[in-house]
This record gives structure tokens, C-alpha cells and sequence, in this order.
């Protein structure tokens, strides 16, 4: 006989957790199903010897204490420990570290502008930031100021808030939503922390409230398919080992049905027909959902970078680092030091380093496109960083697609995202980053994760 829950949550990252947790402790019975043999999708911690504790990536939260991110720890019962938040942006340009505040300074002219913009953004209501959402951040920051210094810190940061390297490919509505929050919550243009130990300091958390809460956690385990009962979700269908002696292209799974009247696929937009019927003939879901999927599946953001171990800081302030366009990659760069945050992640005295290169995705899957950007990226972090090449004990080399879920793109965006209420198909649920929900990267998926719970209590009469 089949298992039976209330509700099945597909994917235990940070909203596919969320969405568990809530609705685990909203009184409905709830299996989360997890393929990889951990939790946290593309929100991963490991331990390594000699005391190191590294991310996946490039990961701050912005907000730290005030953000979606905490919202949804807290209201699952548990806490996050932040470590420092962030001083400042630091800009590489001409050929040195240069904090915000420097910038401004230097160009006097551009103060009562830049003050004038943030006014002008922190009282923006819903309705007007919304109108920009098919909008550039390059058209709308022409329209609306002629300062050179104020284009170029406002072009920067948001680079950093939607991974996406030209101006005229971010969306405005995302970059002045972002920035809004900031300036209310933190009366700053864009602010981030590190939880203490690593992204693990906001999974871990979720983890022991789902199960504290009486939820079952089942990792290493592949959904293979969404089931449906007349149109509506009726469960998952569950690969299980198989002793069948076929290999290869040979080998078909041995399935598992595991019923539900509630499933939420909390996993990205691109791996949904893995688990989806997308055939417009026999699908459950409407033609013209299908037909925005396939629009949207490959709209996501691409980073490579380099995780280094250092002897010694080759620099040591908590703040984020930032370049618009590197000189050897001629990529926009990110970079900051977690041991400058929280020292637990690195042995005494020494130094982890991440950074990254935002670059399009066909870079990534071109093998010697990849090679050439990845050499030139360290010329350039030799160059911003004297002395690195003789304080490094390990490096790792890394690339990430959809690391911040769909691009954030004019269109793309707020309402014009998928909602989390599957159209027309009773009892099926989406979370995650490429879906309703607004903020920067983690924050947004949180945003979602929360809205999804929400909209199921609350049908549900929780």
C-alpha cells in the first residue's frame, strides 16, 4: 500500500524546507523529498580538513537580520546567527580599492544627486515600482539622473543585486524593489551579512524544525513524477533501486507511489519537466503556462569563480568587492572574505577568499570559452589582490547556472514571474527562486516559500 501525507514538498533547498516547516506546523502531515544526499540545493556548506568551512559559491544575504530569509527561520521557531554585516561596497577602479563613501566624497558635485535618488526610491509606492518591471536599469537610471558618479555606483550595485552584466539587461523594477527594502530596513542602498558557520546557519535550522515539528526528511531519494487523479495532484511517484542486472540506457526504475492531495515542487523552473508532463497535448497544465515555461526555462545567470585558501588575509575588512568590468576577463566581478565575517570558517590566522565573474551561460558550456575566462579571471584577481600567488594553499575553481534562478530581466520579474499556485490543477504548488517572489537571490526563494505555505493553510483551513 502506498504512503499517504497530506502534503509532499519536491526539493529541500531554503523554500522547498520553508514550505515544509510551515506547513508541517500548520497541523498537515508533510514528506519533504530531497534527491541529492543532503540538504539545501544551491545553498551548501562543507567542512574540509585543517578546519576550513566553505560555501558553494558566492553567498551573502542581503537584509542579514531583516530579511525574508530570517523571516522564514523565525517563523518555523528558530533563529539565525548573524555574524558582521557588511561596512561598505569597495569598487575596483583605477587600479585600487575604492569604498563608496571615498567615491562620493571625491566628486562633491554628486552628493545632494546621489541623496536625491535614494529619496526618490526609498518613497516609491508598489504601483509605480511595479510599472518599471519591463523596464532597464539603464533606461531608467537616464531618465532620471545625468550624473556620471551616480550611474555608475547605482549600475554596480545593481549588477550585484540581479547577476546580470549589462545595465540594459537588468530589470529596474527588481533593482528599485531590492533597494527600496534596503533604504527602509537599513537606510542603506543595498546591505548583507554572513550567518555564522556558512549558508548551513539558515539550513540547519529549517532542517531541525521541520523534523522537530514530526516532518519526514527523506534524502538521496528521486521523485520521478508528479501523480494526478482527475486533474488534480494525487502524490509522487518515487525511483527506488531496482535489481534488475540492465545498466545504462537499458535500465528502467522501479517506482514507488507515495499519495498526497497537496505536492509543491520547490525546485527550479528548469528542472520541473524532469517531474512535469510538458507536452501541450497531454499535460495537466494549461497550453499557455507551458508555452511561458519553455519561454523562461533557459532565462537564468551563469558565475564562475575561484574559492582560495590563504596562509595570511590578503584582505581582511567585512565588506563586499566589486567591479563592473575587469580588465583581462572584461566580466563584471564579485568577491568578499567570509573569515572577515565569521574567522570560524578559516584556522586562526588565516584567510578563505570567494569570488566570482558573472558571465552568460553559453560561456560556461563552452569548454575553451571557460578555460580562457577562468585564466584571465586569476591575472585579474593577481592584479586587484599583490601577492596572492605565495599566500594560496588550495584553490578550488567553480561555475554555477541559475545561481540567482531566473534572470532578472525586464519581464522577467515580480508579476511576470510563474505564481505559486499552479493554474487550472487542484493541489499543485511551486517555490524557489524562479518563481513568484521578490528579493535578492536566497531572500527571493524565501519570499516564496513563505507565500506558497501561506496559500495552502490557508485554502486548506489552516
Amino acid at each position: 500500500m502506498a504512503e499517504n501525507y497530506d502534503a509532499i514538498v519536491v526539493g529541500a533547498g531554503i523554500a522547498g524546507l520553508g514550505v515544509a516547516g510551515l506547513l508541517q506546523r500548520g497541523g498537515m502531515s508533510t514528506l519533504c523529498v530531497e534527491k541529492d544526499p543532503r540538504p539545501g540545493g544551491r545553498m551548501q556548506g562543507y567542512d574540509l580538513e585543517g578546519g576550513w568551512r566553505l560555501d558553494i559559491g558566492l553567498h551573502m544575504a542581503e537584509l542579514g537580520d531583516a530579511s525574508s530569509a530570517d523571516e522564514l527561520v523565525r517563523s518555523v521557531g528558530k533563529q539565525v546567527e548573524w555574524a558582521a554585516f557588511s561596512d561598505t561596497v569597495e569598487i575596483y577602479r583605477e587600479g585600487r580599492w575604492q569604498s563608496l563613501q571615498e567615491m562620493i566624497i571625491a566628486s562633491p558635485q554628486d552628493i545632494e544627486e546621489i541623496k536625491r535618488m535614494m529619496k526618490l526610491i526609498a518613497r516609491m509606492d508598489d504601483p509605480t515600482l511595479e510599472s518599471t518591471d519591463l523596464a532597464s536599469w539603464g533606461d531608467w537610471l537616464a531618465a532620471n539622473t545625468d550624473s556620471t558618479v551616480t550611474k555608475e555606483l547605482f549600475e554596480v550595485n545593481g549588477m550585484i543585486m540581479t547577476t546580470v552584466p549589462e545595465p540594459f539587461e537588468m530589470s529596474a523594477g527588481e533593482i528599485l524593489y531590492i533597494a527600496r527594502d534596503n533604504l527602509l530596513k537599513k537606510h542603506n542602498f543595498l546591505t548583507a551579512a554572513y550567518p555564522v558557520g556558512g549558508m548551513l546557519g539558515i539550513i540547519n535550522p529549517l532542517v531541525e524544525a521541520f523534523e522537530e515539528a514530526g516532518g519526514t526528511l527523506k534524502l538521496g531519494t528521486e521523485v520521478d513524477s508528479v501523480l494526478f487523479e482527475g486533474g488534480r495532484a494525487d502524490g509522487v511517484a518515487l525511483k527506488k533501486k531496482s535489481p534488475s542486472p540492465y545498466t545504462g540506457w537499458f535500465y528502467m526504475d522501479d517506482l514507488a507511489e507515495v499519495r498526497a492531495p497537496v505536492v509543491v515542487c520547490a525546485m527550479p523552473l528548469w528542472s520541473l519537466d524532469e517531474v512535469l508532463d510538458m507536452n501541450p497535448e497531454t499535460a495537466v497544465l494549461p497550453e499557455w503556462w507551458i508555452k511561458r515555461y519553455e519561454d523562461l526555462k533557459y532565462e537564468t545567470t551563469g558565475l564562475i569563480g575561484y574559492t582560495v585558501a590563504l596562509s595570511e588575509p590578503v584582505y581582511d575588512k567585512p565588506n563586499f568587492l566589486s567591479a563592473l568590468k575587469l580588465d583581462h576577463t572584461g566580466m563584471p566581478f564579485q568577491a568578499f572574505v567570509p573569515s572577515a565575517f565569521d574567522p570560524g570558517v578559516a584556522p586562526e590566522g588565516k584567510s578563505l577568499l570567494q569570488t566570482d565573474c558573472v558571465v552568460e551561460v553559453d560561456q560556461i558550456f563552452d569548454k575553451f570559452e571557460l578555460e580562457r575566462l577562468l585564466a584571465s579571471m586569476w591575472t585579474d584577481i593577481a592584479e586587484m589582490f599583490p601577492g596572492i600567488d605565495e599566500k594560496v594553499e588550495w584553490k578550488f575553481v567553480y561555475k554555477c547556472i541559475g545561481c540567482d534562478g531566473l534572470a532578472r530581466k525586464p519581464g522577467q520579474v515580480g508579476a511576470f514571474k510563474p505564481d505559486v499556485v499552479a493554474p487550472g490543477v487542484d493541489g499543485l504548488y511551486f517555490a524557489g527562486d524562479t518563481y513568484r517572489g521578490r528579493g535578492l537571490a536566497l531572500n527571493s526563494a524565501a519570499l516564496s516559500g513563505k507565500t506558497c505555505a501561506g496559500k495552502i493553510l490557508e485554502k486548506h483551513g489552516k
